[in-house]
């Protein structure tokens, strides 16, 4: 299994705080996840063969799939939770298992995905995190949000739940590779220069918010973007310079627009980079289709972007 090819979409079908005398529910499997918090007594539970003591304070969580069996010893409170971490279409017609269910062979477009079967991820029965008391308190948030059965209390418990499998994730996952895609400041830099396209852009102010040194910030644009930051830059400028010449601007008003300190440099990089002058690009906007940008050159002075 690769978590990459499931949407995590936590879907809570029943909380609840269970308040019992000494009980014993039979054998069943499972087509969801259970949360399953013991807050008073003490518990027997076994799982494919295995008896595991579940004592006040342990957190636990049971996965599809797994044929169990749960004993309480004397009297007991345990919160729970059943729920779907994954998205499932047909998820609301899927249901809490009853002992004596064991074979879900019938209702398997129902069945979550195990983490268990997952290479990255090793999530034990009992839970052991660095913070136990984080996700006990966001187990009874999230019971306490869904008993509202109110679309947002609903909604704030699914997102609690989320939270919930994400800190079990960092404690459990193993870190995969890191790849360029993943570079935080890739998610940004485009809308960074757009924002920024009249004024002169930084190389070391763009670094710093990438956390990175202003000469591995370059190399890794250059990887991702193909170009430099100063050709990128320049890029974006003259393909917004056209835009607004289509529209009808001045040459002066899209060279302001645009960052370059005056219109001589403005139609300059201009031409260089598209073949012909502004000016004739704004003449024939309407009737050139033949026009098309080349190779950006490496960026003049005048791109104003600053080392």
């Amino acid at each position: 299994m690769k978590l990459e090819d499931h949407a995590i979409a936590p879907y809570i079908r029943n909380s609840d705080y269970a308040i019992r005398r000494p009980f014993f529910l039979g054998e069943r499997s499972l087509l969801d996840y259970i949360i399953f918090y013991a807050q008073e007594g003490q518990f027997e539970i076994q799982i494919d063969g295995v008896l595991h003591v579940v004592k006040e304070g342990d957190l636990c969580l049971l996965q599809p799939g797994d044929i169990h069996t749960i004993k309480g010893i004397g009297n007991t409170i345990n919160p729970y939770v059943h729920l779907d971490f994954f998205y499932n279409p047909h998820r609301e017609r899927s249901f809490v298992t009853r002992p004596g269910q064991l074979d879900m062979s019938p209702f398997v477009d129902f069945m979550q995905p195990r983490l268990h079967d997952c290479e990255t991820i090793n999530i034990p029965f009992k839970l052991n995190t660095a913070n136990p008391s984080k996700l006990r308190d966001l187990t009874f948030k999230i019971i306490e949000n869904w008993q509202l059965q109110t679309y947002i209390g609903m909604m704030e418990a699914n997102q609690l739940a989320h939270e919930w499998l994400t800190l079990v994730f960092k404690t459990y996952m193993t870190p995969g590779p890191r790849t360029l895609t993943n570079q935080p400041f890739l998610n940004w830099i485009t809308s960074y220069f757009a924002f920024h396209i009249s004024e002169p852009i930084h190389i070391e102010d763009m670094a710093k918010r990438a956390g990175l040194s202003p000469s591995r910030f370059t190399v890794l644009f250059k990887q991702h973007f193909h170009m430099t930051p100063y050709q990128y830059l320049l890029k974006l400028r003259v393909e917004y310079a056209q835009e607004l010449l289509r529209d009808g601007l001045s040459l002066q008003t899209a060279s302001e627009y645009c960052g370059f300190t005056d219109v001589h440099h403005f139609s300059k990089t201009f031409k260089s980079a598209t073949g012909v002058n502004p000016g004739y690009y704004r003449r024939n906007r309407d009737k050139d289709h033949s026009i098309h940008n080349r190779s950006a050159p490496p960026a003049p002075q005048s791109s104003r972007l600053r080392r």
